[in-house]
């Protein structure tokens, strides 16, 4: 099973609004995903952080889903 964290940064830029950017990456097991999960909650800038799995994919296998 594939888990991916996904993340949103927020930077100052030269208007009055803030930037975001996105960022994600796969890991193989969720300890690795959660190790660095509670990396990121130490960054100042990261805005937003979720773990998730793969549902449907052409890169990766997915959760079979009961419906």
């Amino acid at each position: 099973m594939m888990f991916l964290l996904v993340w949103t940064e927020v930077h100052e830029s030269k208007g009055p609004e803030p930037t975001y950017e996105d960022h994600w990456f796969a890991h193989e097991t969720y300890m690795e995903c959660v190790e660095q999960y509670n990396r990121l909650l130490q960054l100042e800038e990261v805005y937003s952080a979720s773990i998730c799995t793969v549902i449907k994919s052409t890169d990766y296998e997915g959760v079979e889903l009961d419906v």
